[in-house]
């Protein structure tokens, strides 16, 4: 410890007499670290942190079960529920929760539209969320008979006034009058990510009905015994789907895939995302840390040279300390003590940026998603600023070190002498440093290259409407209003905002494209289905006028209009991707079937539009009137003239004011909700593409260093061919031989490490009309590194081409 203390102290001295160098190199490293550690928490808040307020989260356990169509990760039926409190063992508990993505809520005169989420009388217990105010909900609050009780998350409460005598008040959601008894902590708004939870109702259980195993809407979360194991709740979880696939063989037999197996059940360690959207989380988290990884090891490399020229101007202290009799490995310690110094002090300058930078990233996303991401840096990011900043100080400072210690006895005589070794060793390791930064560099720029062209494509693309620069406006109905009400106020919202100066058209939908929509079983008429064959088809809603506003083309039929009344034969308009699929293209006037058995006839066609995501092909889509398909929860979209913006709170107002007790959400350009579509893949591409602009300034400042220090080693070499005629052009293809024979080195690396990671990315996110080996990148590239390395030997070389002949020589 005291040999330790001894080499802190001088590797403090050391550096402190070395300015420029420690600041350029703390500067260096702390952009590299902070960005990773910005990129880390970021990460983190979505993969790895559990939800805030929360006792003992590991220890909780989600149970799935799987639907017959859709994926192994779906809900639950309350029957489901039970059976599982009755028969799994390795729980101390089991909760389950029916979660409203958003409900109208209202306190006294304050409505807004806010998460909701029904909860069974065990779940506050189940977590160890405690009230800040009041209390939570118990089990006897679950009972039919018991008095309507609801608790309140601390944002609602401050919204509404931050009164501690809002207990005992009244809160209508839904229509449904409530009784606050309780506030939760500020931290606690719901266990998963998405918008968050700000209501919690009672689960009030189902009536025993034949079908009611079949109504899936829960999910079901559970706390670990102590000792027992994930695996053991998995075994026991199979053996429960077995006796309920048995028992009742009309719900829980059967998948598409598997029609007489068991529907399987699924028991994994709670995450705040769900299982089937954790990959495409994982593959950008992969992306962005492995970039900003990069860019931390160019950062290293150009570190590295910096301590190797510092280590030949050292050559005189290290002759004398083998003089005296100090071992190598005595010098590499010394020498890697003053690199771990400049790594930590690198790793706090990085961690300084993460406090600044760390909402820069959930910015991308909209801010209802992004206000439940907390990447504020915690206990983790700091252990993994540590730990990078130690292994960055190893890779920065192990070649210089081992460079400094192989001073030979020699050597050792020239420097207290007076001589100085020429540094060919130095030079070369500067020559392989700066190589590796420009490999690295064209791997950053390329791949960055990829992801923007994919994006600019996919901004550019056809999405299978006209309309872009709409305006948008969500209102969502209580649902105790009649629907007869609930129709009369839709038809006066179009009316009246379609009555307003310079609408153009407008319409309402239940699901915007590029959103997600239900799903339904149809029976096709005429059309017998393949073994396995999927036949749940994409429903959505629409009112009359709604594929005019967004010019969406009609390819046969009509559309809806004022024949289509709740009264009338029952009719949809399907896709052409439907019509297609089934029909061979000539769709109208055909019947589909709904599994309730109610015939469709189909009365027009439509052009298919993309579904959830730009890059995904579109999507067999049966639409609904709305006049026949009542839906609680509505979108507007408006084609106005001028400029959309300008229209945005006007429209707003207009719809408010057709009554002032329906919330108005989300009221905004129709191209942001699309911006909000593309936002991973435009938060990668923003995010390698500035990885690759700090890869480039690096690698220019690495060759800039090699040939600079190229000039100063071989002035000599240089006034003597001067002094024998040697002309201008000569000395500067010279200078420019050193830079460009680097450059050229790594470009030819980094193309073939390009290559290979360009397909990497496109197995872990879709590129978008972009092969992972488009030529005009791949020229582009090394063009552009090539022209950077002459910049950066301009420099150098006029300093070589004012060298005086006579005095260099003299010197020698």
């Amino acid at each position: 410890m005291d040999a330790f203390l001894q080499d802190l102290r001088y590797a403090v001295r050391m550096i402190v007499k070395s300015p420029g160098i420690t600041a350029i190199a703390l500067l260096t490293i702390g952009v590299a670290t902070g960005a990773n550690a910005t990129v880390f928490g970021f990460v983190s808040a979505l993969l790895l942190r559990p939800a805030p307020g929360v006792v003992d989260p590991g220890s909780l356990v989600a149970i799935y079960t799987s639907d017959f169509s859709s994926g192994p990760y779906g809900d639950s039926s309350y029957p489901d529920y039970e059976s599982m409190k009755a028969e799994l063992t390795t729980f101390t508990g089991i909760a389950a929760q029916q979660a409203n993505p958003a409900g109208v809520v209202q306190i006294g005169d304050n409505v807004e539209r806010v998460g909701v989420a029904a909860v069974t009388g065990e779940y506050f217990e189940l977590l160890g969320v405690k009230p800040t105010a009041g209390r939570v909900l118990r089990p006897q609050d679950v009972l039919p008979s018991a008095p309507p009780a609801v608790v309140i998350g601390h944002a609602l409460w401050r919204r509404t006034g931050a009164d501690s005598s809002i207990l005992g008040q009244s809160l209508t959601a839904n229509g449904v009058m409530y009784t606050i008894v309780g506030v939760l902590p500020e931290k606690f708004s719901g266990l998963d990510l998405g918008i968050p939870t700000q209501v919690w109702l009672p689960l009030i259980p189902p009536p025993a009905t034949p079908d009611a195993r079949a109504d899936r809407g829960i999910s079901v979360v559970a706390r670990l015994r102590a000792g027992k194991t994930v695996r053991e709740a998995q075994t026991q979880v199979e053996a429960l789907a077995k006796r309920l696939a048995a028992a009742f063989p009309e719900t829980n037999l059967g998948t598409l895939q598997a029609r007489t197996e068991p529907r399987p059940m699924f028991a994994l360690k709670h995450s705040r995302l769900p299982p089937d959207f954790r990959p495409m989380v994982q593959a950008v988290g992969t992306i962005l840390m492995g970039a900003v990884g990069l860019v931390l090891v160019i950062a290293c490399a150009n570190v590295a040279g910096l301590l190797v020229s510092r280590a030949l101007t050292r050559d005189r202290e290290m002759a004398v300390r083998l003089a005296l009799g100090a071992g190598r490995s005595r010098i590499v310690r010394q020498l890697l003590t003053e690199s771990l110094v400049l790594g930590l002090g690198g790793g706090f300058c990085g961690l300084l940026l993460a406090l600044w930078t760390a909402d820069v990233l959930p910015s991308f996303f909209p801010a209802e998603q992004a206000q439940m991401l907390d990447t504020s840096v915690d206990v983790r990011t700091i252990a993994f600023i540590a730990a990078i900043s130690i292994a960055s100080s190893l890779l920065f400072g192990i070649a210089p070190a081992l460079q400094a210690s192989s001073a030979s006895t020699a050597l050792s005589h020239r420097a207290t002498s007076g001589r100085t070794s020429d540094g060919r060793g130095g030079a070369r390791l500067r020559r392989v440093l700066v190589a590796g930064q420009v490999a690295a560099a064209v791997v950053l720029l390329v791949a960055s290259g990829l992801l923007v062209k994919s994006l600019a494509n996919a901004l550019e693309a056809d999405l299978g409407f006209g309309t872009r620069e709409g305006v948008i406006a969500t209102a969502e109905l209580p649902s105790t209003m009649p629907e007869a009400q609930g129709q009369q106020y839709f038809a006066s919202l179009l009316e009246r905002v379609r009555g307003m100066s310079g609408v153009r058209a407008a319409g309402l939908v239940r699901d915007l494209p590029l959103t997600r929509s239900s799903r339904r079983v149809f029976r096709i008429e005429g059309y017998t289905p393949k073994p396995n064959e999927d036949m749940e088809l994409v429903i959505n809603v629409a009112s009359e006028g709604y594929f005019e506003t967004m010019q969406i083309p009609l390819r046969a039929g009509r559309t809806f209009d004022a024949r289509d009344r709740g009264s009338a034969p029952a009719v949809v308009i399907v896709n052409d991707q439907l019509a297609n699929r089934f029909f061979g293209g000539d769709a109208l006037g055909k019947r589909l079937t709904e599994f309730s058995g109610r015939p469709l006839e189909i009365v027009g066609v439509v052009q298919s539009h993309k579904y959830l995501t730009v890059q995904e092909p579109s999507v067999a889509t049966v639409y609904y009137p709305l006049a026949q398909e009542h839906r609680l929860r509505m979108t507007l979209v408006a084609r106005v003239d001028g400029a959309p913006l300008s229209r945005v709170d006007s429209i707003r107002r207009m719809m408010a004011s057709v009554d002032p007790k329906i919330p108005v959400d989300r009221a905004m350009l129709l191209s942001k909700h699309f911006d909000e579509s593309v936002a991973a893949d435009r938060l990668t591409a923003s995010l390698v593409a500035l990885c690759g602009g700090m890869a480039l300034l690096l690698a220019t400042l690495g060759v800039y260093g090699v040939i600079a220090y190229a000039v100063v080693r071989r002035s000599r070499e240089i006034g003597i061919r001067v002094a024998l005629g040697a002309r201008a052009p000569d000395v500067f293809r010279l200078i420019l031989a050193e830079g460009l024979g680097v450059t050229s080195l790594g470009v030819s690396l980094g193309l073939v490490a390009a290559a290979l990671t360009a397909q990497g990315i496109g197995s872990l996110t879709p590129l978008y009309r972009v092969g992972a080996t488009d030529p005009l990148t791949y020229a582009v590239v090394p063009a552009l590194l090539l022209s950077v390395a002459l910049l950066a030997a301009l420099p150098p070389a006029r300093r070589a081409l004012r060298l005086d002949p006579i005095s260099v020589l003299r010197q020698e």
